[in-house]
């Protein structure tokens, strides 16, 4: 009797029927997330999110912000044990103190940090409460505004050029690198490869100094603090709109008490590396040199942000079909969702007509049309005259060939299409990438725009580096699992050298910056 009774037992398991164990469902999502048959364990790719759209419902994957969910530095994968007292996508979202879908919340008790991440949103959840909110309230205008109305005086005060020269493609590559062209990309290339637990280190090394250019000034060095309980990230990339806007705050303040305040003219020496060192304007003048340098710098934030509330992925089964789309940074809303249509993708695209505008008024010169408009309305006319109109674009186009002058055009719009590439899945953005780095090389090597043949050459070099970097991204994303290790590693190491390389330049035009002042500064910079 009992032979009889193992003999069935023995079948009823060769065929996986009489299973004691809750392994009874144990799918495989291609290489994103696995399973162990025998001891039911899943192993999870870095990057991604998993778990249960609905109660009950099926097991969903998709890619995760970095920082929303959990993180294996020391490897590729995250494992998830069986038999856990929590859901998988709970166990994803704990450790950083968020929940829901793509961990989009932040739970109870705690909001989304003003100043976390160096990617650009949110990406710590941290304690908050009514009262620690109303001090952290002051704490931000400090943190935040004061480092932009001091960056913004000096430039004024020095005449501080920007916008052409050897600085424009440096500033280029720096707000690039720290936005769109992410060698992180979200977590999916496996860095910690190289950088093991030192990752978020490395990653930090470069961002922090290449963000000063996207307005994102010192915020990251302070401790993460939230502004209110009730905050969402999606709130928190919204009130990045003022920090964009706030430079054009501070040219119409100071434009209205210059008007009311006529005794204020003064003149000061400009700086320039596309002309004579020594020119006298007017603070006028000064002004718009200031505006074109935040409109350049506050441009790429304000595309960033805009990106960054219209991204949305797509969740998918176990075919790895998609299932639905959710808000990328807001996992919570689906893409269509009515809330997050009125209040968050209707600003950004009022935006986006704005950033659209920008680039179009520079493939022109001059803008007859802004002439027309400004000497028409006669509050307008003293405050912001044609010749200052002129100025602005000058500062824009004076490097460039008087018929290559809509390259500043180009150059801005390069911008816009790069964020707006960010749009897609993450092969199709580095793919859309790769498309418009080789398209503006090309350009630039057949038409060379600017007067001196050295920006040319320098401009090539620095797009020929982010094309680089580009490949070496989608190498390492899309080979993580089936390269070995030592050709993952060698690749991660020529993309880090890559990334450092313009910094290097950077600091050397500096130097040789600073050695100009005493050392027959006029001189020098006429041969720029």
């Amino acid at each position: 009797m009992n032979l009889s009774l193992v003999s069935i037992f023995i079948f009823l398991r060769l065929f996986g029927l009489g299973r004691s164990d809750n392994c009874v469902d144990c799918p495989n999502y291609g290489t994103i997330l696995t399973c162990d048959p025998q001891t039911c364990d899943r192993n999870l790719l870095n990057g991604y999110w998993a778990g249960n759209v609905t109660d009950g419902g099926e097991i969903l994957v998709g890619l995760c912000p970095l920082g929303y969910c959990l993180y294996n530095e020391s490897g590729q994968f995250i494992q998830i044990p069986h038999g856990a007292t929590q859901t998988m996508g709970d166990f994803l979202c704990n450790d950083t103190r968020r929940m829901g879908i793509i961990c989009g919340q932040c739970q109870p008790g705690n909001a989304p940090a003003i100043n976390s991440g160096t990617a650009g949103y949110a990406s710590d959840c941290v304690p908050c409460d009514g009262q620690s909110s109303k001090i952290n309230w002051v704490y931000y205008l400090l943190v935040i505004y004061v480092p932009l109305l001091v960056v913004f005086l000096v430039i004024i005060v020095f005449n501080i050029r920007l916008t052409t020269g050897p600085m424009n493609s440096i500033i280029l590559f720096a707000q690039v690198i720290s936005s769109t062209l992410d060698i992180n990309q979200q977590g999916a290339a496996p860095l910690n490869v190289v950088y093991g637990k030192g990752t978020t280190a490395f990653e930090k090394s470069y961002q922090i100094p290449y963000n000063l250019f996207n307005l994102n000034l010192f915020g990251n060095l302070f401790p993460p603090f939230c502004l209110h309980e009730n905050m969402s990230s999606s709130d928190v990339l919204v009130l990045q709109y003022a920090e964009g806007f706030f430079p054009v705050l501070i040219i119409v303040v100071i434009l209205l008490l210059l008007r009311c305040q006529r005794c204020l003219k003064v003149s000061v020496r400009l700086p320039s590396f596309c002309g004579p060192h020594h020119r006298k304007y007017r603070i006028g003048t000064s002004l718009v040199q200031a505006f074109a340098a935040f409109v350049l710098l506050s441009y790429n934030r304000l595309c960033e942000t805009t990106a960054y509330l219209l991204t949305s992925t797509a969740l998918l089964n176990q075919s790895l079909k998609a299932e639905e789309g959710r808000i990328f940074f807001q996992g919570d809303y689906r893409v269509w969702d009515s809330y997050y249509v009125i209040h968050y993708k209707l600003p950004a695209y009022l935006v986006t007509v704005l950033l659209i505008a920008a680039p179009i008024a520079l493939f022109h010169y001059p803008v007859k049309w802004v002439e027309r408009l400004v000497s028409k309305v006669g509050c307008l006319r003293n405050v912001y005259p044609t010749a200052s109109i002129a100025i602005l674009l000058d500062t824009f186009q004076g490097c460039f060939k008087d018929n290559r002058r809509y390259f500043a055009g180009l150059y801005l719009a390069l911008r816009l299409l790069l964020f707006y590439a960010y749009l897609l899945a993450i092969f199709e953005t580095l793919l859309v990438q790769q498309v418009i780095f080789i398209v503006y090389i090309f350009l630039l090597t057949v038409l060379k725009p600017y007067k001196d043949n050295r920006l040319n050459i320098l401009d090539v070099a620095i797009f020929t580096n982010m094309a680089l970097i580009n490949i070496l991204s989608w190498y390492t994303v899309e080979t993580a699992i089936q390269t070995d290790l030592a050709s993952l590693s060698a690749c991660i190491i020529i993309e880090s050298i890559l990334v450092f390389l313009p910094m290097v330049y950077f600091v050397a035009i500096l130097l040789w910056y600073c050695t100009s002042c005493h050392e027959g500064a006029s001189e020098k910079m006429k041969k720029w």
